[in-house]
């Protein structure tokens, strides 16, 4: 798939606002009447984060986990069928049934990755999947639409470089990585500080060339 067919791709799931197999998203006014400001900028980090997964990070993780069972799959076969021709010849048993059983079981292992985003595979996972997530995710964040990245800060496309300040003192305040409980706290607040940064950046660039603020009235207050 080409980049170009990939990035329609995933602005098409943005547009959409739901992954294949989520529940459609209720309308712009149900969901401003139903949550807070803080909930509905949870949901846009979710949604964009789930995005992320589907279109970028899993595939890539598939194809190297893939690589990495077939070579697993052999050495855990050999190792299976050895001890397994072992209790073979030890109670001398023809047609090899332990050996053949050893095999299949030793072939059979390996990891398999969610289907969806999951904060607790992403924590428990290895530094070198947790850096493809991080990539993709500062990727993708700098590239969104700029009403997506006012999304991820909280704000609308009438708010104005104020917001946006004071939103991104906020985020870098709540997320930085230094004010991490733990090493599974720090994982999260790294993931969320990274794609919030980029987010600033490029909302930061639009203010910049006059494209931010829309029109209307002030941003939520935070």
């Amino acid at each position: 798939m080409s980049d170009e067919r990939h990035r329609d791709d995933f602005d098409a799931g943005s547009a959409a606002g739901a992954a294949p197999g989520e529940r459609p998203p209720a309308s712009p006014s149900a969901r401003a009447a139903s949550a807070t400001p803080r909930a509905r900028e949870e949901a846009a980090f979710r949604r964009f984060v789930q995005r992320v997964w589907q279109h970028d990070v899993a595939p890539l993780l598939r194809d190297r986990q893939a690589a990495q069972r077939r070579g697993g799959a052999r050495i855990g076969g050999s190792v299976g069928a050895g001890a397994g021709l072992l209790l073979d010849r030890l109670f001398g048993l023809r047609g090899r049934p332990f050996a053949r059983f050893g095999t299949v079981v030793g072939a059979t292992l390996g990891a398999v990755l969610p289907d969806a985003w999951d904060w607790q595979w992403f924590r428990s996972a290895g530094q070198d999947e947790q850096r493809a997530v991080s990539d993709a995710v500062q990727r993708r964040a700098a590239d969104l639409p700029e009403v997506e990245a006012l999304e991820l800060l909280g704000l609308t496309a009438s708010a104005t470089r104020d917001d946006l300040r004071i939103a991104w003192r906020r985020a870098a305040a709540e997320w930085h990585p230094d004010g991490a409980a733990n090493d599974a706290d720090r994982t999260e607040r790294h993931l969320r500080f990274v794609a919030l940064q980029a987010a600033h950046e490029r909302l930061r660039a639009a203010y910049d060339a006059g494209r931010l603020p829309l029109s209307g009235d002030r941003g939520p207050s935070r």
